[in-house]
This record gives structure tokens, sequence and C-alpha cells, in this order.
């Protein structure tokens, strides 16, 4: 994994985190096993890390809606 995608990875954990209230480990879990870790945040890097704070949020909680993940 390259260290851009790790860095990228770790700001929309943790920006998910405080919008949802969550622990950092509840809301990388829910990534990881519904697939939105590798299946969409990493393939899509080169165009959400383009995107504001809010939009990334507001995008990966619809992407963990629809996938049915719990957070």
């Amino acid at each position: 994994m390259k260290a851009e995608h790790l860095e990228f990875i770790t700001f929309c954990v943790g920006s998910l985190s405080d919008a949802l209230n969550k622990s950092a480990s509840q809301v990388y879990g829910a990534l990881r096993n519904s697939g939105t870790l590798n299946e969409y945040i990493i393939p899509c890097y080169d165009v959400l890390h383009t995107f504001s704070k809010d939009y990334i949020v507001n995008e990966l909680t619809e992407v963990l809606k629809e996938r049915g993940a719990a957070i």
C-alpha cells in the first residue's frame, strides 16, 4: 500500500469517527468489513482525495449505508 493511501485512510477514519461520534476502531472495522476500504476508498483514491472533508464524510456514510454496514 502506498503511503498516500495510508494517510488518506487515516484521514477518512478520523473524519468519519468525529462525524459519527464513533471510535476509530469501529469506523475502520466497518470500512474494512464492508469492503469499502479495499473496493472503494483505495481504488478511487485519485478522485476522492481531491474532494472536501464534508463531501468525503457524506460519500463514505452513504457507501456504508448502501453496503449495509453497521456503525
